[in-house]
């Protein structure tokens, strides 16, 4: 466990160097340094399910720090590191947190997990026709760098039926990502993941 986090760590401090940080240029100068945050990649529960999406662990993230960043209301980073060594989310320790807090000189830390993305079909009168659907499950976790604490913790989740496939060729949160059923039903949860993290941010002192 020691190795893992040392790993992590390392990685961490080593990346920031070559690491382009998403920031806005038009944010008020005056905006309290305490309205910080980055956002990490997305843990990949199972990745043979988002095989048709283009880089969902880099992709939620993202789009969730452009809808942040439109609000102008709190300064936004990302990380392509993960708070995981495993692709999946643990609680991460605080030595963790506040490394990659100072490194992108960001007070909150926003990870998430896409716990679920998979497909059912279900087969009616005998076979001769199917019914596609499929899940989009999301645990999101908001830190305090600091402190450790975790801020707030929600899960997301919805269900689509038709077709449900998006195609790796889309560019994630794209006009032709979000043309699809699919895609569009991710951008809308996209949203409330970027309300949920805005209003925690700013309800903290």
């Amino acid at each position: 466990m020691v190795n893992r986090i040392a790993l992590i760590l390392l990685g961490v401090f080593f990346s920031a160097h070559s690491i382009a940080q998403m920031t806005d240029p038009g944010l008020p100068p005056n905006l309290p340094s305490n309205k910080a945050l980055v956002l990490t990649g997305f843990a990949v529960n199972k990745p043979v399910q988002v095989l048709d999406i283009d880089d969902a662990a880099q992709g939620f993230p993202k789009a969730i720090a452009r809808r942040l960043m439109r609000e102008r209301q709190v300064q936004v980073r990302t990380s392509p590191d993960l708070l995981s060594f495993d692709w999946q989310q643990d609680v991460p320790p605080l030595k963790l947190l506040q490394q990659l807090g100072q490194t992108y000189a960001s007070r909150y830390i926003v990870s998430g997990e896409i716990r679920n993305a998979g497909t059912k079909i279900d087969s009616n009168l005998f076979g001769l026709t199917q019914k596609r659907t499929r899940a989009i499950e999301l645990d999101v976790r908001i830190y305090d760098a600091r402190t450790g604490q975790l801020l707030a913790q929600q899960e997301f989740s919805n269900t689509v039926a038709g077709n449900v496939s998006v195609g790796r060729e889309h560019v994630f949160d794209g006009a032709a990502f979000n043309s699809t059923l699919y895609g569009k039903t991710i951008s809308d949860m996209l949203d409330q993941v970027a309300s949920l993290v805005s209003a925690t941010v700013m309800a903290q002192h």
